[in-house]
């Protein structure tokens, strides 16, 4: 599985687990009378929770792999400027 087909993969279930919640609470407010029942909320929590997790990580995820990426790259001009100096002298 690619990087991209992963990634989408992960999107579309977080999606549609906040969607499954949100429907869940809806149809608990209008078949119950307007009374929401505590578990379709703590579906919903759940739901929430578990998209901020899947867009929260990736994000974070992304950013330390760009940022270390960032620091190799400047160690390495950092070193092939000294062997360049070496050359020169």
């Amino acid at each position: 599985m690619t990087h991209e087909r992963k990634e989408t993969v992960q999107y579309i279930t977080a999606i549609g687990f906040l969607i499954t919640g949100i429907i869940i609470c809806f149809m608990s407010f209008f078949l119950n009378e307007y009374d929401i029942d505590s578990g379709s909320l703590w579906y919903l929590g759940q739901s929430v929770a578990f998209c901020a997790a899947c867009f929260g990580l990736n994000l974070m995820v992304k950013n330390e792999v760009l940022s270390a990426e960032n620091r190799i790259n400047n160690r390495i001009d950092h070193k092939m400027k000294k062997v360049d100096d070496l050359i020169e002298d």
